[in-house]
């Protein structure tokens, strides 16, 4: 018969908590390395999967605007209908529900769920919870398996991890809209410089069309203009059709897509033109269409109608830009006729470039505030490995053509695993802090700088510093640790201490960087082979 050890309950929510401490650290981590949203959703889904073997693990955004979800991210190991880019409307199963009301949704047991869509077939268990950020939601992280009750305990976590990417979501957010605008107003820039360069009506159009079908890599890009009688004429075509013969005609045809868009003033897109029946075909490698009114002032001026042989030419943010762009082309009809309407779009054209300066600076500044978060460590708050491997090359490279030397500090934190196994992890990253934040402040009193190398271990750079200098600034940093009395009971001191090895290279021709880091790497070996709390210079 077995029998439980004593205190099994307590080791394995130790570990459990350590688990999930080191699961937040690394979705940190990721979070502050990429600037695509898809690529950094992928990488946490991957993670939380990594971490707890969830069969269906997956993170959707959520539009309110077109009151749909998208799946941005999914990890599976059984056969499911969801993928990349699989959408449904809000309110539409537990993720709908999810994502419309802002509440966590926790089924043991999804049988009897009146909203409950199941994609893997046999699902049994779903922790469903919002990522809500200033009180949107914009996104839901999903979690489903076929056992039943196979997240009873693990709602905080998931809440906890939604919590962690809110910002960071809608920092990326931010970042693409800001994009999408730039990249919005610098092409209609280019449409409405294209326009001017030419000196009549009818090549103003032709340009446009021109322009539309090349940036768009569209089959065809035609313009309608709406006459004073109610009339529709073709005025330009970009693009080889069996209709070319209505080009400067009055478009008398009793049905197609551009005459519905012209007679109800509302955008009409077919993603598939061979379910349409107002279609009327062109060319045959045309598979969806898009015709946007052109207003101005409130009148319809005209239709600019774009045909397409990929079905996502007009998905997402291209529909949106194509729309946006159909003022510019009411602009640039309006300004073929009059020195009035020229000035006007010299007025739109100054506010779209100040427009474009605006956003380009929010942009810059997103990109200068995610820079400086992938910089630094999320712990401690000192530079992080990717920060010190950079200044590693660039004072090597400095130090080289100034023939001086640069030395390297390479510290450990004594018996850190034994201090965090009797401590506790949250005490063991308050003391990594405390630490860190000491060492810091010193190198920072001699113009240098602390990273943060990789768990308990930290690295500093003194460009100039000999050997020996180097060592008496670490001996004091290592006096300094010892001297924040940090009672460590495992510890031969009972003090928390440090193990430090020193190197200082004049790096020649053909050293490399490395070779600094391994020296030093060795002295630290050194100093805790001989006893730990001590300085050691590689010989």
């Amino acid at each position: 018969m077995d029998h439980e050890v004593p205190g099994s309950d307590s080791v394995r929510a130790l570990d459990e908590s350590a688990r999930q401490l080191a699961l937040l650290n690394d979705i940190a981590r990721i979070a502050t390395q990429d600037i695509e949203l898809r690529p950094m959703l992928q990488r946490i889904v991957d993670e939380l999967h990594r971490a707890y073997g969830w069969e269906f693990v997956s993170c959707v955004s959520v539009n309110h605007v077109e009151n749909r979800f998208v799946c941005e991210a999914l990890h599976s190991d059984v056969p499911t209908e969801v993928e990349v880019g699989y959408s449904r409307a809000l309110g539409s199963g537990i993720v709908g529900e999810v994502a419309s009301s802002g509440h966590t949704i926790d089924l043991d047991d999804v049988r009897g769920q009146d909203n409950f869509i199941d994609t893997l077939h046999g699902t049994r268990s779903e922790l469903c919870v919002p990522v809500c950020h200033q009180g949107v939601v914009l996104a839901v992280l999903n979690v489903e398996s076929r056992r039943p009750a196979a997240f009873h305990g693990q709602r905080a976590l998931l809440e906890t991890v939604a919590e962690q990417i809110a910002g960071m979501i809608a920092i990326a957010k931010l970042h693409r809209e800001l994009g999408r605008r730039a990249e919005l107003f610098q092409t209609a820039s280019e449409l409405s410089r294209a326009a001017l360069e030419v000196d009549s009506f009818e090549h103003t159009l032709e340009r446009i069309a021109v322009f539309i079908r090349d940036r768009f890599a569209l089959e065809l890009c035609g313009i309608f203009v709406a006459g004073e009688d109610g009339s529709l004429t073709q005025r330009a075509r970009a693009g080889e059709t069996d209709l070319s013969g209505f080009l400067g005609k009055r478009w008398t045809l009793d049905r197609g897509i551009v005459l519905r868009a012209f007679r109800t003033g509302v955008a009409q897109y077919v993603p598939d033109v061979s379910l349409d029946p107002d279609y009327v075909a062109g060319s045959p490698r045309v598979r969806c269409e898009l015709a946007v009114p052109i207003r101005l002032q409130g009148r319809l001026l005209g239709i600019i109608n774009m045909e397409s042989a990929d079905a996502g030419s007009f998905e997402g943010d291209n529909r949106t830009m194509l729309e946006a762009l159909a003022a510019q082309v009411a602009g640039a009809i309006h300004l073929a006729g009059s020195a009035r309407r020229m000035a006007e779009v010299n007025r739109l054209l100054e506010q779209r470039s100040l427009e474009l300066q605006s956003a380009n600076a929010q942009l810059r500044h997103a990109n200068a505030a995610l820079e400086q978060l992938s910089q630094r460590d999320g712990l401690t708050g000192v530079a992080n490995r990717r920060s010190f491997d950079a200044r590693l090359q660039a004072c090597w490279q400095d130090a080289a053509q100034r023939r001086q030397p640069l030395a390297l500090l390479l510290i450990d934190v004594d018996h850190f695993k034994a201090y965090n196994d009797s401590q506790g992890h949250l005490s063991g990253d308050d003391a990594l802090r405390r630490v860190a934040a000491l060492l810091d402040a010193r190198l920072a009193q001699r113009g240098a700088g602390l990273a943060r190398y990789g768990g308990e271990e930290f690295a500093a750079l003194l460009p100039g510093a000999t050997g020996n200098a180097a060592v008496d600034v670490a001996e004091q940093l290592r006096v300094a640790v010892t001297a924040l009395d940090i009672a460590h009971p495992q510890a031969p001191s009972g003090r928390l201490s440090v193990s430090i090895g020193v190197a200082s290279h004049v790096p020649g021709d053909s050293a490399a960087a490395g070779s600094l880091v391994a020296a030093a790497d060795a002295a630290l070996y050194r100093a805790k082979r001989e006893g730990r709390n001590r300085v050691a210079l590689a010989v």
